[in-house]
């Protein structure tokens, strides 16, 4: 009894919050209707196959854990998020097509039972089934139950029950009876205990402890189409009406003493501020829809949330979005806003002209005439017929007070009938209505009574702060009435600078009135004269169309072609702030309102909202400014925007409160190169992978992309960049990316949302991924293209080396045959030489010096055959050799001659090797041709010096007579060409290896040699 008592006073705590919250809405809501006979109704919008339904039988309905609305139809299984609809069916994995109940277990998964196919199990990724032979007491499924770690299962025939670790399902034998009338009308909890009933087999407890299951009987009551509980009442919905009775009563065995109600109630809805819904179709009437439970009655209000079906079969609410949803068996589904921001009055779908008024009295004008509405709920209208009565009899009665259009009044013509009279502006300036129209300015009391009539046709007329009426002529200057019903007034004409022109907009101010005209620019009334903005030079923009005050000398103005000022007009003239029309959504500014501060812009797509500099826009979306836009007022905290087609109420206060959370995205569709990736890495429709490895040949993606709640207040734009610090592309309204052929490299794909609802922007790390380099590019081919051409380089060196070694060993070859064959020449024509210098002996009969002279040429003859034979002798073996055959030469001579070999290079005689008998005929021609016999001290020098690390000079020097002096100088020895001849065949041959400089004095020849 304690734990009893204690659940019965946190219930009434809970009761009474709910009973708070719910008072407030009701209020709201019987205010909203009460204050006019008119339709009225929140946003709301009803989807159909058209729209991508399967199908326009809705059984069942239901809000998951994310967000997501499900839709169960008699064919197919549609899932509802961010305004699209995507189908299951068998060929998805569905168990049947029919879809008569939802649930979600504490795992998460979702439960979809079918009419005849069993159920179907999807866990994000996949669907399950599972039917009577998996353990089904039918496959014909009406409710489920999540229930502790169990799924129970109501059939058509019996209960089941499902363990939600190991999916087993296990039927109570005691529920299951073999008929028809035996089908789940639902279950419920209780002190503890689980319950269910049955169409016509009773009520019963479900017993599940232990390792047995069993149901036993605590009611009779039938037939129970549906029920649910309430505190501690059980309503039963019975054919045509509800029973009511306390659970206890019920589970003792008693039955209903109190009904109420109508048709067949299927479901029971929780609002979002605790009030009570009801869903309710007729098998063979029309005496259903949604109803809302207040006080034991059930209200009617599907006309209030634009619910146009009776027969409602499943119902769901989004607590979190403040959403309704309603499945109709035969007109789709509803979505109901619940959110108290915006309503509609259909205003029998007249045109609103002007609205006006206070907290207790509202005023709407249209083409039919004014309706003047009173908090109270009575209300009085004023129609065309009225005010055409009273202009009709002005001009009977008063022709004399008729104003002529010479007199500078616009043009009015008094045969216009009833049906064509046009409204233009509806004021409130005191305890009167002023309504100006195509036949003249009215005014009227608050009740709706004709005061005062003028006959003058004025598009825009206002008042002056001490209340005076103004009215404007569009080409013929202002008129101020001090006594509009005497007809009297002071005439601005014109011709006056400072006259206003064109008014499009005339807004009283504080100290002063403000006109804007439409090709004139501002101008405002001081209470003595007029001033233009324009004209004193203070502010040159021309083009106004709307204006609204915000106190204190502070002005908002909409131009013709979209901008809005916020200017300070007084004590000084200063534009605070200007919205170029690139920052408003529309082409022109229609009406501007304010509101503790906040700025409210209307244009011909939606709400701008202006809060502490965040600017907002409330689209046209479903159920929500799918009209056009025709004048505002805002009356307190409420703003009337009038329409085409009747008016809106926005609650400003709940409108400026509402919290926006950031968007997150996820992606729901990832292609590559044209292909979508595996399912398998999806999860609830979402991938799953933050980072994506991509092989080179993979860099073309297409990445579709949403919120991850189920928004629909209004757009949302997405910009997106690739990498950190590039730069953004320009916002979209598609939620799709293309990326063509992208190079290698790792990337971040970052997106930015801009949800114009709240004003704000979020961005998201969407994807990161890695495209690799091609294989021409991966460091590995670098390497083996290295090493090939590494090795392609070396065999080509390899076999050119042998290519320039085989030439240079042929050249060697070939020099060295040519040097032989000279030399085999050289060595015939020294022995020509020393045999005529042996027979030059032998013919003086010289005897001893010729044996001498013999003995050292025998020597010389070996040294020569020594010599010929090889390439490169030493330069000691030269200078031997050279030795030898200047002491030959010498003797032939007798030894007159004065010879000396020297040089520095003697130092490196041993190490330096040159090309042998290369100065043999040099020295030779010394002793042939420089010296006449009676020359008196012959001398010869051989010199060697070192020039560089192969070269050295060789200078042979002499004395004589030299060659130009000799007789025959042209004469050239056979000894010289051999010289040049095997110079040539040497590295480093030139013309100047050979220089010969002869006088008078004596001749030296110098003789560059290669040396090795």
């Amino acid at each position: 009894m304690e734990i009893k008592s204690q659940c019965l006073s946190e219930r009434a705590l809970i009761s009474m919050r709910a009973f708070i919250k719910k008072l407030a809405f009701l209020s709201f809501l019987f205010w909203c209707v009460s204050i006019s006979g008119n339709s009225q109704q929140v946003p709301s919008y009803n989807y159909t196959t058209v729209d991508g339904l399967p199908n326009n039988a809705i059984r069942s309905l239901f809000v998951d854990s994310r967000g997501i609305v499900w839709i169960g139809t008699e064919n197919g299984l549609s899932k509802f998020e961010n305004g699209r609809f995507k189908n299951f069916f068998e060929t998805d994995g569905l168990a049947f097509n029919s879809c008569w109940a939802i649930a979600e277990d504490k795992n998460g998964n979702l439960w979809f039972g079918s009419y005849g196919g069993g159920v179907s199990v999807f866990d994000g990724k996949k669907f399950r089934v599972f039917t009577q032979k998996d353990g089904l007491a039918d496959n014909r499924i009406r409710h489920f139950y999540p229930y502790e770690d169990k799924m129970l299962i109501g059939t058509e025939d019996g209960v089941s029950v499902a363990d939600l670790q190991t999916f087993q399902i296990t039927s109570i034998p005691s529920t299951i009876r073999g008929n028809d009338l035996n089908y789940t009308a639902g279950f419920f909890e209780y002190e503890n205990k689980i319950f269910y009933s049955t169409y016509r087999s009773g009520s019963f407890e479900l017993r599940l402890k232990g390792g047995s299951y069993e149901a036993v009987k605590v009611n009779d009551w039938l037939p129970i189409y549906s029920f649910f509980t309430k505190e501690n009442q059980l309503f039963l919905s019975d054919k045509g009406s509800i029973q009511q009775l306390s659970i206890d009563q019920f589970l003792k065995g008693e039955k209903p003493t109190q009904s109420f109600g109508q048709s067949i109630v299927w479901g029971h809805l929780n609002g979002v501020n605790q009030e009570d819904y009801l869903i309710a179709a007729s098998l063979f009437s029309k005496d259903g829809g949604v109803f809302l439970l207040d006080k034991g009655q059930m209200k009617d209000v599907g006309e209030w949330l634009g619910v146009d079906s009776k027969f409602i079969l499943a119902g769901a609410v989004n607590q979190k979005r403040k959403m309704l949803y309603l499945g109709s068996q035969d007109k789709g589904l509803y979505q109901i806003r619940l959110d108290d921001v915006i309503t509609y009055n259909s205003f029998e779908e007249r045109e609103v002209k002007g609205i006006a008024g206070d907290g207790d009295i509202l005023a709407i004008l249209s083409q039919d005439g004014l309706q003047i509405q009173k908090k109270e709920g009575s209300f009085a209208e004023v129609y065309s017929k009225d005010f055409k009565k009273v202009q009709s009899e002005f001009y009977q009665k008063f022709p004399h007070k008729i104003p002529k259009h010479l007199d500078g009044f616009f043009e009015l013509d008094p045969a216009i009938p009833a049906e064509e009279i046009e409204y233009y502006e509806l004021h409130k300036e005191g305890e009167s209505w002023w309504v100006n129209t195509n036949v003249g300015i009215f005014e009227m009391s608050l009740e709706g009574r004709i005061r005062t009539y003028l006959p003058v046709h004025a598009y825009s007329i206002g008042f002056t702060p001490d209340g005076l009426l103004l009215e404007t002529n569009p080409y013929a200057g202002v008129r101020i009435y001090s006594n509009p019903g005497n007809f009297e007034y002071t005439y601005f004409e014109p011709e006056l600078s400072n006259t206003p022109l064109q008014i499009a907009k005339v807004v009283k101010g504080d100290q002063r009135t403000y006109l804007a005209s439409v090709f004139h620019g501002l101008y405002h009334w001081d209470g003595q004269s007029f001033f233009s903005y324009k004209n004193e030079g203070l502010w040159k923009e021309s083009k106004f169309k709307t204006m609204h005050s915000l106190g204190n000398g502070i002005l908002l103005l909409g131009t013709e072609f979209g901008d809005l000022y916020q200017v300070q007009v007084h004590p000084k003239f200063e534009i605070l702030k200007k919205w170029p029309k690139e920052d408003l959504l529309g082409s022109s500014i229609l009406f501007i309102e304010e509101y503790k501060g906040v700025i409210f812009i209307g244009t011909e797509l939606g709400l701008h909202i202006l809060e502490e500099g965040e600017l907002r826009f409330w689209s046209e979306e479903k159920g929500v400014f799918n009209r056009i836009f025709k004048t505002a007022k805002r009356i307190e905290d409420k703003l009337y925007v009038g329409l085409d087609e009747g008016y809106y109420i926005i609650n400003l206060p709940e409108l400026i409160a509402k919290e926006y959370p950031p968007i997150e995205l996820v992606i729901t569709d990832l292609k590559i190169n044209g292909k979508a990736i595996d399912q398998e890495n999806f999860r609830w429709f979402a991938y799953q992978n933050s980072r994506l490895n991509l092989g080179a040949e993979e860099n073309s993606l297409s990445i579709r992309f949403q919120p991850k709640a189920n928004l629909s207040n209004g757009r949302l734009r997405y910009h997106y960049r690739i990498k950190p610090g590039a730069e953004w592309t320009e916002f979209s309204e598609d939620a799709l990316i293309e990326l063509p052929y992208l190079p290698a490299g790792s990337y971040q794909l970052e997106v930015q949302v801009q949800d114009l609802f709240s004003g704000k922007i979020t961005s998201n790390q969407l994807l990161r991924f890695d495209i690799a380099r091609p294989y021409y590019l991966q460091w590995w081919f670098f390497l083996l293209m290295a090493v090939l051409l590494s090795g392609i380089f070396f065999v080509i060196y390899k076999v050119r080396l042998n290519q320039i070694r085989s030439e240079s060993s042929l050249k060697q070859r070939i020099v060295e045959i040519k040097l032989e064959a000279l030399q085999s020449q050289m060595n015939p024509h020294f022995i020509f030489n020393a045999i005529n210098s042996i027979q030059y002996y032998i013919l003086k009969k010289e005897t001893k010096q010729a044996l001498s002279y013999l003995g050292k040429f025998s020597k010389l003859i070996r040294s020569t055959l020594d010599q010929s034979s090889q390439a490169l002798i030493t330069l000691e073996d030269e200078i031997n050799y050279l030795r030898q055959y200047i002491e030959v030469e010498n003797i032939r001579m007798d030894n007159r001659v004065k010879w000396s070999i020297e040089g520095d290079a003697l130092e490196r005689k041993q190490d330096l090797k040159i090309p042998p008998m290369i100065i043999q005929p040099l020295v030779e021609n010394v002793f042939n041709h420089a010296f006449s016999v009676d020359h008196p001290n012959p001398e010869l020098l051989v010199q060697y010096e070192i020039l560089s690390k192969n070269q050295i000079l060789c200078t042979v020097k002499d004395n004589g007579e030299g060659i130009k002096a000799k007789k025959g100088s042209s004469h050239q020895s056979k000894g010289m060409e051999m010289i040049r001849e095997k110079l040539s065949l040497l590295p480093g041959y030139t013309e100047q290896s050979v220089e010969f400089v002869s006088s008078k004095k004596g001749t030296e020849v110098r003789v560059i040699i290669f040396c090795g």
